[in-house]
């Protein structure tokens, strides 16, 4: 019987790599506004905590086993749908080799851990952004039509191909994933992060069974998605 085991790849359990950056920023301005205004250092000083909480690393126990596809991003799971479902006719023809991918989407609310994991063991393919806008709201597609996103493809040792797609949204400004072409994550690896309050796409390739469903909570790097 496989048993999880704790991922702490490039992870110092405290604040994600790439976190810092943006909690040292946070340092800067609350003592700045503390110098100016006791009440406005203290309110900052209260973002800032609530920064050092959505950014850290925390450890997570990654389920053992080939053929697992866990969840990228900590959250609820606000779609699952096949991938050419949502497809006119002529589009579906068009794009029949990805007959049985399904698309998971999970959205990471502002208390959430914001660091997103390798949902596969691969290699990386494509890591590339899209420039776009920043919409808000309920309205997945037009969220994915217009916003600004992060697209990589992961593929495992036996061929098969995973898309990760960041989706910006009116919070989550910054798509961060620094591994190009070529990196190898493990399952669970600390892949980058949406800061803050993003969407994420996942698009399983067909030969997998998804296992979750729409309204689940997620556990980036441990609750398992789909399996094959």
């Amino acid at each position: 019987m496989n048993s999880p085991h704790s991922n702490t790849d490039f992870e110092d359990g405290w604040i994600a790599a790439d976190g810092w950056a943006v909690l040292a920023i946070a340092g800067i301005v609350t003592i700045i506004l503390a110098l100016i205004s006791l009440p406005l250092g203290t309110f900052a000083l209260g973002v800032m905590l609530w920064l050092r909480h959505t950014l850290r690393a925390p450890r997570r126990l990654t389920p053992d086993g080939h053929g697992k596809v866990v969840a990228p991003a900590d959250g609820v799971v606000v779609e699952v749908l096949d991938i050419l479902e949502e497809r006119g006719a002529d589009e579906r023809a068009a794009h029949s080799d990805m007959t049985g991918a399904a698309r998971v989407t999970i959205r990471t609310g502002l208390a959430d851990a914001q660091l997103q994991r390798s949902p596969v063991a691969g290699r990386i393919i494509d890591n590339f952004l899209i420039p776009g806008l920043f919409r808000g709201g309920e309205e997945l597609a037009l969220m994915r039509r217009d916003n600004e996103r992060r697209e990589i493809s992961i593929e495992t040792e036996d061929g098969a191909r995973f898309l990760l797609a960041m989706i910006g949204t009116a919070t989550a400004r910054q798509l961060v994933c620094r591994f190009g072409p070529g990196k190898f994550l493990a399952t669970g690896a600390p892949l980058g992060m949406a800061r803050i309050g993003g969407l994420t796409d996942l698009v399983i390739p067909a030969g997998y069974k998804v296992e979750i469903e729409v309204g689940r909570t997620v556990v980036a790097g441990e609750t398992i998605l789909a399996r094959r």
